[in-house]
């Protein structure tokens, strides 16, 4: 590999000081025949300034850090997708961080630490109440998306409200049956809309069936469904806590010869993009990621105007997307 261009071979082609080109691709101040010359000196040059070596000197680095839990899910790929381009437009740079240890975020944590970002999100999972205050305490402002509670603040979906708006439709569809398929991890999000879900049958007099599976994809779907589907008196109605297992308890239906919705209505959380395929034609809770990643893009543009870090959490109300699977 070639040396890489320094800030010093910039300025001794311009003709200027070395503080002078830091400056430039900083927050100081230059003359615009200076600017110029160091411009024209970069493009001549090749060169491109180093990101991390300027947080050294205490300024922005430019880069938000993105902390994953989970790197096999469509909704949080969707929602990757959706903040990197967020980030980008905003003319900043993100810094993807995926963690494999049980949705412990402490790892990864540090990791963001070690390139200076200028500022941490939280992508599910959870960072322990030591580790917050240690970011605190370096001024290293840190959100959370998707999640409420742990001293952070950021911008999650209403899933207690989803969860409630999802058991509501069913009992109005005339179901009297109805389960709810969850994953056996208690995150935030699965606690709050089991919740709300579990509030809108028992306002209706109706008792709270429960489908639980390991694994919080296809696989675990198919077989809650499977499960209960087996019992003697089978659900009519299926809340799944996601689309993906939403699509597994399809693929169970399909498997006892259950017409959808006929038979059994299912329903999702998510509104990821297969959600609205014809194959599948999938009713669900669709939680306006566009907003949410609106307001914290907003939170995040803050800090660099010199404002703290907030510490609530912005709820984003979710809808109803009725499709062929439960009407």
């Amino acid at each position: 590999m070639g040396s890489r261009v320094t800030a010093q071979q910039v300025a001794d082609l311009a003709g200027v000081s070395r503080s002078a080109v830091s400056r430039c691709f900083g927050d100081g101040q230059v003359s615009e025949e200076t600017r110029r010359r160091i411009m024209a000196a970069s493009q001549t040059l090749g060169y491109r300034p180093n990101a991390i070596a300027r947080s050294l000197t205490g300024q922005n680095t430019g880069l938000i850090a993105l902390l994953l839990a989970e790197i096999d899910n469509p909704y949080i790929d969707l929602v990757l997708k959706k903040l990197l381009l967020a980030i980008a437009e905003a003319d900043k740079r993100a810094l993807v961080i995926p963690e494999t240890r049980q949705h412990d975020l402490t790892g990864s944590t540090m990791h963001a630490l070690d390139y200076q970002a200028d500022a941490i999100v939280v992508l599910g999972g959870t960072v322990s109440d030591h580790v917050v205050e240690q970011l605190r305490g370096l001024d290293t402002p840190v959100f959370q998306f998707g999640r409420q509670g742990g001293g952070l603040g950021g911008v999650a979906c209403d899933n207690e409200m989803g969860g409630r708006m999802g058991g509501r439709f069913l009992v109005q569809s005339g179901r009297r049956r109805i389960a709810y398929i969850t994953k056996a991890a208690a995150t935030d999000a699965n606690r709050r809309r089991r919740a709300g879900f579990a509030a809108a049958l028992e306002a209706a007099g109706l008792p709270v069936l429960e489908g639980v599976a390991q694994d919080n994809g296809f696989e675990g779907g198919y077989q809650a469904a499977t499960r209960l589907f087996s019992a003697p008196e089978p659900p009519d109605a299926l809340f799944c806590f996601n689309d993906i297992m939403a699509l597994g308890a399809l693929q169970a239906a399909a498997t006892f010869r259950l017409r959808v919705p006929e038979d059994v209505a299912i329903l999702g959380f998510d509104d990821i993009p297969m959600a609205g395929w014809p194959a599948f034609g999938l009713s669900t809770v669709r939680p306006n990621l566009d907003l949410q990643i609106g307001k914290l893009m907003a939170m995040l543009l803050e800090i660099y105007e010199g404002a703290p870090a907030r510490r609530t959490v912005d709820l984003v109300q979710p809808d109803l997307v009725v499709r062929r699977t439960a009407a």
